[in-house]
């Protein structure tokens, strides 16, 4: 039957985006365990979806494990969800993917190369690029900037966005699950860090791997055309940049005065936004990252 890899993601109310993405996991996944070495499960938390995104998949996939929230989760507690329950199976593989994320032909047997390469050792993230051809989410530099994959070889990376990673069960087992303090952003980055805390290799796979594109726009909390009031309540919430869990973070990742001095850099730029723009940012899901 092959080694498990169990993919894990959470979702809301995309329903067609979610299938898209479920249709290359599940035919990519066949086609590794046509060969006989691995197969998947797949994992989903339904946060609180209105426009039958559970059922639709239910019908297409039986076999997909459905987990489901109230709609507080968000991407961060819906992804620890998500993994607490396919830990329960013990499986050899984790990958995190989002259902706006679809994957190129070939992309799962990549990965899965490259953690094979490195012994199954390492976290291995995916690259993304959007519908113009530009490098969208992936592994990230410590600066933040994301690193361009190599076509033939594995580049290094600090850490990673989630729209795309596997993690082997050596890794869960000395890191475990996602942090809980965090509702929505920053648990992928911080999954990162904490690995590089312990010396755990982190690598991008070879190749752009998938297509996701990002998230148009300005974020609210430094839109100049809001009021003070919505960027703040937009900078609090869940989506946005929540002034405790930005400070955890940046404590985590670089230290008390790196924390000081960023927290204040994203209330200043709150307080005297420069742009101006509708939409963006992170969404209810970051499938949505």
């Amino acid at each position: 039957m092959g080694e498990e890899i169990a993919i894990l993601l959470t979702v809301h109310s995309r329903r067609e985006k979610t299938l898209s993405c479920l249709d290359q996991c599940f035919l990519q996944g066949d086609a590794l365990q046509s060969e006989g070495k691995y197969r998947v499960s797949v994992y989903m938390v339904d946060d609180g979806s209105t426009d039958g995104t559970s059922e639709a998949v239910r019908e297409r996939y039986p076999s997909v494990h459905i987990i489901k929230g109230d709609g507080t989760l968000f991407w961060n507690q819906g992804m620890r969800l998500a993994w607490s329950e396919a830990a329960k199976e013990d499986p050899s593989f984790y990958l995190w993917i989002n259902d706006d994320t679809l994957l190129r032909d070939g992309a799962l047997a990549s990965l899965m190369e490259t953690s094979q390469f490195l012994r199954h050792r390492a976290i291995v993230a995916g690259t993304c690029e959007d519908a113009q051809g530009n490098l969208s989410y992936g592994g990230r530099t410590k600066s933040g900037k994301i690193v361009r994959p190599d076509p033939d070889i594995p580049e290094p990376c600090y850490t990673f966005n989630g729209n795309l990673v596997l993690v082997p069960r050596i890794v869960y087992n000395s890191l475990g699950n996602l942090e809980p303090f965090y509702h929505h952003t920053f648990g992928d980055y911080d999954y990162g860090v904490r690995a590089a805390a312990k010396d755990i290799i982190r690598v991008v796979a070879p190749g752009v791997l998938a297509t996701c594109n990002r998230n148009p726009g300005v974020e609210k909390w430094r839109d100049a055309s809001l009021p003070l009031k919505v960027r703040f309540r937009s900078l609090e919430s869940p989506t946005g940049r929540p002034t405790r869990e930005q400070f955890f973070f940046d404590l985590r990742d670089r230290g008390f005065f790196w924390a000081i001095g960023h927290g204040a850099s994203v209330l200043f730029k709150m307080l005297f936004p420069r742009k101006s723009s509708s939409g963006g940012g992170k969404t209810q899901s970051q499938a949505e990252q």
